[in-house]
């Protein structure tokens, strides 16, 4: 089944595809996926019945489109994703670490250098996605 946002930019593919609506809570259930390959490596991660706020969906495409950083936080407020630039350079971390996470908890967690406009690509990726909220 195709993705509802997707994008390719250089060797990172992003994934998103919305999986179920919460009628009591305004968010919603997701499948995220990022696949990451250049040269000789490559990396694949997936997570699945991850929940987020609607409001916490908008804000991450905002601050994808201000291209200083972004990050996307669960409903339960832990970090799952952040995009930031320094100079011309992007980087996504997955997983980035948090003071809420538990220290026996099994967790991965990644810093992937980006091209440059890959936040932008996202954002327009989401943009293009017909929301509901």
């Amino acid at each position: 089944m195709a993705a509802d946002v997707a994008f390719v930019e250089g060797p990172l593919k992003f994934q998103l595809w919305f999986s179920e609506v919460d009628p009591i809570d305004p968010g919603v259930q997701v499948r995220l996926e990022v696949e990451y390959s250049s040269g000789s490596q490559s990396f694949n991660w997936t997570a699945e019945h991850l929940w987020f706020e609607y409001d916490a969906l908008v804000q991450f495409e905002s601050e994808l489109r201000d291209g200083g950083g972004a990050g996307l936080h669960d409903m339960s407020e832990y970090p799952i994703l952040h995009f930031e630039r320094h100079s011309s350079q992007e980087y996504l971390t997955i997983n980035p670490r948090s003071e809420r996470q538990s220290q026996d908890g099994d967790s991965i967690a990644i810093r992937l250098k980006i091209n440059a406009g890959s936040m932008l690509a996202l954002h327009s990726a989401l943009n293009k996605f017909g929301k509901w909220w």
